[in-house]
């Protein structure tokens, strides 16, 4: 046999069968699960974010409910309002039936305590808790604009307001 014959019988050279997609490899299932367990898991920190803060969204609201109606509500409302709103969010916060009882100076302890925070101990000052504790037992103020108490226990309610609100946002 010649050369040319020997080179005649070889065949053409073959290109070997491209690679599929499937089956995956062992990496692409181990990103593939990562990745649906990290977005798994920031759905749930989210949803478990937003359903702890709700508390917040609705004390707001009840919040600026009371601002709105400050200025044409008596001093025992607002404080009445205000106390109502404080105990639930601290039975939702401490998760203690038992704060719905405290009156006088237990409920004057536990304001302290509660609302002047270690963050910021001085936010709420002794005559805004003092107005909280003991404000509903004030004889009531007649709504006269020439009062001076009446004029001064507005300016308390509306900084005891302000402070609340602080509270809330720091909270």
């Amino acid at each position: 046999m010649t050369p040319e014959e020997l080179l005649s019988q070889l065949k053409d050279i073959h290109e070997p069968a491209a690679i599929g997609i499937w089956p995956l490899a062992p990496g692409w299932w181990i990103s593939a699960i990562t990745v649906t367990v990290v977005i798994a898991g920031i759905i749930y920190a989210c949803r478990r974010v937003i359903k702890n803060n709700a508390w917040k969204k609705d004390a707001k609201i009840i919040l600026k409910e009371i601002v709105s109606e400050s200025p044409t509500a008596t001093l025992h409302d607002s404080i009445y309002k205000i106390n109502k709103l404080i105990k639930q969010i601290a039975r939702y916060k401490l998760n203690d039936t038992t704060i719905n009882s405290l009156t006088g100076d237990k409920w004057h302890n536990f304001l302290t305590t509660f609302l002047n925070t270690k963050d910021d101990p001085n936010l709420f000052d002794n005559n805004q808790i003092l107005l909280l504790s003991e404000g509903h037992y004030r004889p009531a103020a007649k709504n006269n604009p020439e009062d001076k108490n009446s004029k001064s226990e507005s300016v308390d309610i509306t900084k005891l307001l302000k402070s609340l609100n602080v509270w809330l946002k720091e909270a």
